[in-house]
């Protein structure tokens, strides 16, 4: 088994909605993980109808750079359907496709409107992913030793 690991956030829906930066380390197979540039995961969900909370990432960023190119962008915009957060992820990493991991499959609509942007979806069962650590919402400042005089 190989890591995919990249930056993203988690996308709240509701009256709540919101949009918090999260990292991905997910233990799956060691293909998967070399062709998985850009993805969603719904670790709670059991259909699209029940779709609170989706993580999207790209494989490879980091915080900044998901933000700048992906979640300014989602949170501009305001409401979003999925096909519209598959179709932004995708075209900030450039990618030809979206992997979805998930206990259910998109509709047909989903399918549909992303093939009319040029983009392929990838669906997976949740179980491909091995192991998985998301951490979310976490500040940062990086330390640097310093020396007494």
């Amino acid at each position: 088994m190989e890591y995919m690991i990249g930056a993203g956030a988690i996308l709240e829906s509701g009256e709540a909605a919101k949009v918090t930066p999260a990292m991905l380390h997910a233990r799956v197979d060691p293909a998967l993980a070399k062709s998985v540039r850009a993805a969603a995961v719904d670790f709670e969900g059991s259909s699209p109808e029940s779709l609170r909370r989706l993580l999207v990432l790209v494989a490879g960023w980091n915080a900044g750079q998901f933000r700048s190119a992906v979640s300014d962008k989602l949170i501009d915009r305001g409401t979003c359907s999925l096909a519209d957060v598959l179709s932004m992820v995708a075209a900030a990493a450039k990618a030809p496709q979206v992997h979805l991991f998930a206990h259910w499959l998109p509709d047909d609509a989903t399918y549909q409107a992303l093939a009319e942007r040029g983009i392929g979806l990838v669906a997976y069962p949740l179980e491909a992913i091995e192991s998985a650590a998301v951490v979310a919402g976490q500040r940062h400042t990086r330390w640097k030793a310093v020396r007494a005089a």
